[in-house]
């Protein structure tokens, strides 16, 4: 297993860990924080990092004692503004930064702080007894009230960190688990399309070879021959089942199913393509939507040539060599999957 699918394994662990101990109550909040550190490290999302940074050391102040303005506004955007009030009754957005370690501490010290507040075994005696009796019992109430008040605050926004975390938790589960299915999805699609590449002529084959070790090359020039490659690869593989599928075609114009000449004299390899997919539809059991995949790839491929006629070659992202591979393989694929299909059904026929 490569270290990228052991990493992401671990991330979803992470994840699970979060979300499970939260539903069930069996993890601090602080315990779910350094998780959710952990999968932002796995996944590498530089931007949870930083957030989480903050919420495990503290936000970090400049010289004048405030809030750093970034920091603010990374603390704002995870739950911790709320309105304030000053005593002139002007409002603002301000945020707590209390991290959570901090405030699971307040909680736990403030309810055993709260029984040390009684009246029970006090006594006082003489004129002025019932006077002291009543302060005493005002300050017990009053210390009560502030330490309740207190743990209020502070359980109220423990709640919202431990919220922000099991949201962080819960989206990164979802996006790895998608990863994951789509991985496998790939890998069986994969799977089966290359036994179907595999027949295909060995000079054909040989292009396929020559696209990975121009991608993997590292050198961003290559990556407008990337594209070239893939151009080649389609006219040849267009040209093989053209000959294959119509072997005894002579004209150098075909008439498609709505009527329109399309010319496949030369090296009009898309058109030649067209008349392939059009006639493995019409002797197919079940419609396939080959045609509008490779219109697709067709009409992005030509958007791409376009630019590197215009000189722009420096232009060509790594992303967009790594598209046109994808598409390439996934088009073709299909239409040797389809014609596959075709062979198949014939076969079972007679």
């Amino acid at each position: 297993m490569s270290s990228f699918s052991t990493k992401r394994e671990q991330a979803l662990e992470a994840c699970n860990k979060v979300i499970n101990g939260i539903e069930d109550g069996t993890i601090t909040v602080s315990a779910s924080l350094l998780l959710c550190k952990k999968i932002a490290r796995l996944v590498n999302d530089l931007e949870g990092q930083e957030w989480l940074g903050y919420e495990y050391g503290g936000y970090p102040r400049g010289a004048n004692g405030y809030i750093l303005h970034d920091a603010w506004q990374i603390g704002a955007s995870h739950g911790r503004s709320y309105q304030s009030e000053d005593k002139e009754g002007k409002r603002s957005t301000v945020i707590f930064t209390e991290i959570c370690g901090e405030l699971e501490s307040s909680i736990e010290s403030d309810k055993n702080a709260i029984n040390n507040y009684t009246t029970q075994g006090y006594s006082v005696s003489g004129e002025l007894a019932l006077l002291a009796t009543d302060r005493m019992t005002l300050r017990v109430a009053q210390g009560t009230n502030d330490l309740r008040q207190s743990i209020n605050t502070a359980e109220r926004r423990l709640s919202i960190l431990k919220s922000q975390y099991y949201d962080y938790a819960v989206r990164w589960q979802i996006e790895l688990q998608f990863g994951s299915t789509a991985k496998s999805v790939f890998e069986e699609y994969q799977e089966r399309v290359d036994g179907y590449y595999s027949q295909l002529p060995t000079t054909t084959l040989q292009k396929l070879n020559a696209i990975e070790d121009l991608l993997e090359d590292g050198n961003p020039e290559r990556y407008a021959q990337v594209l070239t490659s893939c151009r080649r690869l389609w006219s040849e593989t267009a040209k093989t089942l053209f000959v294959e599928i119509l072997p005894n075609y002579s004209g150098n114009t075909y008439k498609t199913k709505s009527g329109r000449e399309i010319d496949i004299s030369g090296d009009h390899d898309n058109n030649k393509l067209s008349a392939v997919i059009e006639t493995l539809q019409a002797k197919a059991a079940h419609n396939t939507l080959v045609g509008s995949e490779t219109i697709y790839l067709v009409d992005w491929m030509e958007q791409i040539n376009n630019r590197q006629n215009d000189g722009v070659h420096h232009d060509i992202t790594r992303e967009q060599a790594m598209q046109c591979i994808i598409h390439t393989y996934i088009a073709l694929g299909d239409i040797l999957s389809l014609r596959a299909e075709v062979e198949k059904e014939q076969a079972q026929a007679t």
